[in-house]
């Protein structure tokens, strides 16, 4: 359980430092695709579902690495 744990939680982290950097890249390139103010209706259709899953992955490997030392 402890390999799952840090695997989830590395997942977690490397996917919301990438959704953080192109967030980050298509607020300052106004050409861009992806570039939405941030907390618009057009940021949360976007941005929202990449950072929301990073954190779910984040909150699954800390509880479980949590747990997995209260045994």
């Amino acid at each position: 359980m402890h390999k799952v744990s840090n695997l989830l939680v590395f997942i977690g982290l490397v996917s919301f430092a990438i959704a953080l950097a192109v967030n980050l890249y298509g607020s300052y390139a106004v050409s861009h695709v992806n570039s939405a103010p941030l907390f618009s209706t057009n940021w949360w259709a976007r941005w929202f579902p990449i950072y929301a899953s990073g954190i779910a992955l984040l909150f699954i490997g800390l509880v479980l690495r949590l747990t997995g030392r209260a045994r």
